[in-house]
């Protein structure tokens, strides 16, 4: 006769295998009780099943020793949710300033919200192929590439599987807007993602791919930090110094 695995001991081996603490799992769940759940050699509870497809994407079948495959692919849409026409059918690029980037994940789905955003035409043809979208840079987390009042461009991406690791992306969560490095360390299983900033003082950010709403990759940046006023005192000084240092 042959015996299956209780649900918790295959629970534990998953989480084993995917590097977390019992601590850090629970976290990622968000499911404070999952201390006590390894130790219970019952049924899982249903709410605790639920958040292991949404967060982790682990098949339910499996932990029941009814499927060989750990995971299930349930790659949500990361498409944006609404997309602004001239009266010709062609699509404006909207210009989402860091004022209402604030805003921007809870008002998804609001059509008249959209309608307040500026927006602009870019009359070359690598913009008519797809849809893009403007977002303002807001911090100091991606210098010295961008800048804060920057603006990137971004090609929406309408699903994580066409995610490149090492590329920069924005990334629209249910309470905030990014702009970071992502980079997904096991190919194999992308369902958590490292979000990098390229100035060093800042840490890693790690999330769920579940988690995020819109997804786009940055395909160039519109900025207006050229300080050459800045550069030229910067170059006097330098040559009064010079001269000082030089002087017989």
């Amino acid at each position: 006769m042959q015996f299956s695995s209780p649900p918790s001991a295959r629970l534990k081996t998953i989480r084993v295998a995917l590097g977390y603490s019992i601590d850090s799992f629970a976290r990622a769940l968000e499911y404070p009780e999952y201390e006590n759940i390894e130790n219970n050699t019952g049924d899982l509870p249903g709410k605790l099943i639920i958040r292991l497809l949404q967060v982790f994407s682990i098949n339910p079948l499996w932990l029941y020793s009814q499927s060989n495959s750990r995971f299930i692919d349930i790659t949500h849409n990361t498409s944006p949710k609404y997309i602004m026409l001239t009266s010709e059918g062609n699509e404006r690029i909207l210009m989402v300033n860091q004022k209402a980037s604030a805003g921007y994940p809870q008002n998804l789905y609001e059509e008249e919200w959209y309608q307040e955003l500026p927006s602009m035409d870019i009359p070359l043809n690598r913009y008519r192929n797809a849809t893009y979208r403007g977002f303002q840079v807001k911090g100091d987390s991606m210098m010295p590439n961008l800048q804060s009042g920057d603006w990137v461009i971004g090609k929406a991406i309408e699903s994580i599987q066409r995610i490149r690791s090492g590329k920069i992306y924005i990334i629209v969560l249910k309470d905030a807007v990014v702009v970071k490095q992502v980079i997904i360390e096991d190919v194999l299983s992308s369902h958590e993602l490292t979000l990098r900033s390229l100035n060093q003082d800042y840490e890693d950010l790690h999330i769920a791919s579940s988690s995020i709403l819109e997804l786009w990759e940055v395909s160039s940046k519109l900025t207006f930090s050229v300080n050459v006023s800045q550069q030229n005192n910067l170059r006097k000084e330098l040559e009064d110094s010079m001269r000082s240092f030089f002087k017989p």
